[in-house]
């Protein structure tokens, strides 16, 4: 067996890297290395819903062919360990196949999904070839792409799924976890609220506010004022509004990034739709994430703003921008007048009147929102739209155009069908306001 051994890494060194994906699945499950798992001794269960779905002998994970069955059942049998391990709040068997010099990360992401409430199910989605990991761990090496799916308690929304990169190698005849952000850059892994942390979490009836620990009053207020204002945009909103909004107020920048990564907004806070596992990906719903520079000062106007951004989320992305940043503008305007900023709202509508209606043409375009006053036209094209046809009218309207507004004649025909403008007809009323 050593001179097989010599024999084999001397082939493996001539033949280049090139060959390690392969060599890695053919030699862990040749040397009988991918032993049974869960171990001998362990008398695990494993529920329906932990193992359904998709199995290794049915997918083709890569170009260079199938994974041998054995190493995806060793996979799979942990991956359905520890989803039962965080619905059980089982902390020692949720580490019982993590590396030890990962364990302290993965004992706080435990602690996280439980303070959230989450149920879990991971289910292995392709191997991943990952040079890095075999050279730094062996060739016993394996990089996976895992969907986490996943549900908050409380939150009333269906099954969310995020992708997680895991790798996996062969220590004394037993498949530990050893990584858990080789894929992060890849596949933009490890953004989400729980991978970051200590956390506190609020809970109310219709909010859940996530923060780093030590922040629970500001949590607590912030809990406070989304359910007030939550109250107030489905007052003016008579559509669907996610029923509990999710806030997250960490420091930590890159929470719920995505990759590649966009411009950077100006907003003090931004909508993150949530994935669906779903085969057409609609979301479930969206995150309210509040920028750490911005936590500080926002305030229940800009928090109505980011409320009405929560609109399209499950509609579909459908709507003209026009009409998505006119409608949170319009909820922020109504707000500042509520808090005793009236003045503040009506000069901010005087300037933009006077610098941007009389010489206007068109509505902005969605890829024009750089520009210093496409927020403010779209505000004032909602508000005319709303003068002229009612509230209710431009929210049918909005809901719509958010499903069926797929191209820019569709937004036209559904703006005359539903209000009786053109939009030259509402850029002519908005420029009467310049007058």
């Amino acid at each position: 067996m050593p001179g097989l051994w010599a024999a084999v890494r001397r082939w493996v060194l001539s033949e280049g890297p090139a060959l390690w994906p392969a060599l890695v699945a053919m030699l862990v499950v040749g040397g009988g290395l991918w032993v049974g798992v869960p171990p001998p001794g362990r008398d695990i269960s494993l529920t329906a819903d932990a193992m359904a779905g998709t199995t290794l002998q049915q997918v083709r994970p890569s170009p260079t062919g199938e994974v041998d069955p054995r190493l995806g059942a060793a996979v799979d049998a942990i991956l359905a360990r520890r989803g039962i391990a965080v619905r059980q709040n089982n902390l020692q068997q949720f580490l019982s196949d993590v590396a030890p010099e990962l364990r302290d990360e993965q004992r706080q992401v435990f602690e996280n999904m439980r303070k959230l409430g989450m149920t879990v199910t991971y289910r292995r989605a392709e191997v991943w070839t990952n040079y890095q990991a075999v050279r730094r761990y062996g060739l016993a090496t394996g990089t996976f792409r895992v969907s986490l799916r996943y549900q908050i308690a409380g939150s009333r929304l269906a099954q969310a799924a995020t992708d997680v990169g895991y790798t996996y190698t062969v220590r004394d005849g037993r498949l530990f976890l050893v990584d858990d952000n080789d894929l992060d850059r890849a596949i933009g892994s490890g953004r989400q609220p729980w991978d970051y942390g200590p956390i506190d979490v609020v809970k109310r009836r219709n909010v859940l506010v996530v923060v780093d620990r030590g922040r629970l009053a500001y949590a607590e207020r912030q809990a406070d004022e989304t359910v007030a204002m939550a109250r107030k945009i489905r007052a003016l909103w008579k559509g669907h509004l996610q029923i509990v909004p999710m806030v997250v107020a960490l420091r930590e920048p890159g929470v719920l990034t995505e990759l590649p990564p966009t411009l950077r907004g100006t907003e003090p806070a931004r909508v993150q739709p949530i994935p669906s596992p779903a085969a057409d990906g609609r979301p479930v719903g969206g995150w309210i994430v509040v920028r750490p520079e911005a936590q500080a000062t926002f305030d229940s106007a800009q928090l109505s703003h980011a409320l009405m951004h929560l609109l399209p989320v499950r509609l579909g992305e459908e709507a003209p921008r026009w009409l998505v940043e006119g409608m949170a503008q319009y909820a922020e305007s109504r707000q500042l007048v509520a808090t005793g900023r009236a003045k503040q709202v009506a000069a901010a509508r005087e300037d933009i009147t006077r610098r941007s209606l009389g010489d206007l043409v068109r509505l902005p375009t969605d890829d024009e929102y750089l520009a210093t006053d496409s927020d403010g036209i779209s505000w004032l094209a909602v508000e005319q739209l709303i003068k002229q046809v009612g509230l209710r009218t431009v929210t049918d309207f909005y809901l719509q155009v958010a499903r069926r507004g797929y191209n820019r004649p569709a937004q036209e025909r559904l703006l005359l069908e539903y209000t009786g403008f053109t939009e030259q007809k509402l850029v002519d009323a908005l420029r009467t306001l310049a007058q």
